[in-house]
């Protein structure tokens, strides 16, 4: 007798095969996720630090209801965290941060004198941020 087909022991190595190739691919997937997040996080801080220095060149007061303004545009943060936001002295150094996805520890800063970078402080006042 020629049965044609597989047999039981070699359809359970293919699915632990295939079983141990896509927990791996997990890994992988979740690690390139946690990098995007990462990247919206600094795009959303670099877009408010950006939008803040064309608000206040065109005479807007840049207090907490206009950074409000503004965190309501970026929507919620991508890791579940929040946007700070540290209010200046007319004409002086404004500073949005947030923390990072990858590492909580550490957050990205951009103010409005041009620094885009990380810091392990939030922008709880205008020094947290080197600039």
């Amino acid at each position: 007798m020629d049965k044609k087909g597989f047999t039981l022991i070699e359809l359970l190595v293919v699915i632990a095969i295939i079983g141990i190739l896509s927990s791996v691919a997990i890994v992988y997937l979740q690690d390139a996720r946690n990098k995007a997040n990462d990247a919206k996080v600094q795009s959303n801080i670099a877009t408010a630090s950006t939008q803040s220095e064309i608000a206040r060149a065109n005479g807007t007061v840049i207090d907490a209801a206009y950074a409000a303004a503004i965190v309501a545009k970026l929507g919620g943060h991508p890791c579940g965290g929040s946007w700070a936001f540290a209010p200046a002295a007319p004409d002086s150094v404004i500073v949005w941060s947030a923390k990072l996805c990858t590492d909580g520890a550490v957050y990205f800063c951009a103010d409005t004198a041009g620094f885009r970078g990380t810091s392990t402080q939030p922008a709880a006042d205008a020094v947290a941020c080197p600039h």
